[in-house]
């Protein structure tokens, strides 16, 4: 690892402007350019084979029987890698859910155009008031008797249109508790999220489509001498603030003039 030093003036940082914040380094930021040097390494080219599942019809040399192979009670890929009696869906991870909390601001995306009596805008379940309705849901999907109101945002929708569950962000927000903030007035209405991941997904599943590919990576003879586009790595270590015993013979470089001497850093000699 190579240490590459540099340093600043901080008398061009300092203000120079007749007022309080005379002498100080006002500058909120200090570019540095750092000329990089660049390694790679030749990895060589592998090749992406197509998952086979296991197959009792197969014939070759190679075949192996179903008995012989053992089958884990609990199968994880990330423990078990590829196995050939799981099917490729079989490789999928449920979704996880985040919850949370957060103020009502998503609220006014859900709300009809139409307006109530008290001047209010009036909010129908199972309206969508996505920008396009035909990719997405955002609305509202039930308001119960205890005034909490629960609406989603950004949803999957069917080749019908209509919302499909647990996509999307889900929101409740009870409309009857208002929350302020410390040091603040703004207030808002307490409002509960949840979101589900869809996880890994080697298959389309219903309205989702798959994220991964169920591959293996081998080397092939015939490549061996044959290398990918390099991979570069930079590894920057910056180390700031740093002073030394010889600091003042270095800035004696930065010297010019006799006059520098009495000017620099204003009086710092």
């Amino acid at each position: 690892m190579e240490i590459i030093k540099r340093k600043r003036l901080l008398e061009n940082y300092r203000s120079r402007d007749l007022n309080n914040n005379y002498g100080e380094v006002t500058a909120t930021t200090i570019n540095i350019p750092i000329y990089l040097t660049q390694t790679y390494e030749d990895l060589g080219i592998y090749t992406d084979l197509d998952f086979e599942p296991f197959n009792d019809d197969y014939v070759g040399e190679n075949k192996l029987n179903r008995g012989d192979i053992d089958l884990p009670l609990k199968f994880d890929p990330a423990i078990h890698g590829r196995h050939p009696l799981i099917s490729v869906d079989g490789y999928d991870q449920y979704g996880i859910s985040v919850t949370g909390e957060i103020d009502d601001r998503y609220l006014s995306a859900v709300s009809s155009y139409l307006i109530g009596e008290d001047g209010n805008p009036l909010f129908i379940p199972k309206l969508n008031m996505s920008n396009n309705i035909s990719e997405s849901f955002s609305g509202v999907l039930d308001i119960d008797d205890n005034n909490i109101i629960t609406y989603v945002i950004d949803g999957n929708v069917d080749n019908d249109g209509n919302y499909v569950t647990d996509t999307g962000i889900i929101y409740q927000t009870t409309l009857d508790i208002i929350v302020s903030n410390l040091g603040n007035t703004k207030r808002w209405s307490q409002t509960l999220y949840t979101h589900t991941m869809g996880g890994l997904r080697t298959v389309d599943r219903t309205y989702l489509s798959s994220n991964a590919e169920l591959k293996a990576i081998y080397k092939e003879e015939d490549l061996l001498n044959i290398v990918e586009p390099p991979k570069v790595r930079n590894r920057v270590f910056i180390n700031r603030g740093g002073e030394d015993i010889f600091e003042r013979h270095s800035i004696m470089s930065e010297i010019k003039t006799r006059d520098d001497i009495d000017e620099y850093r204003d009086g710092y000699f």
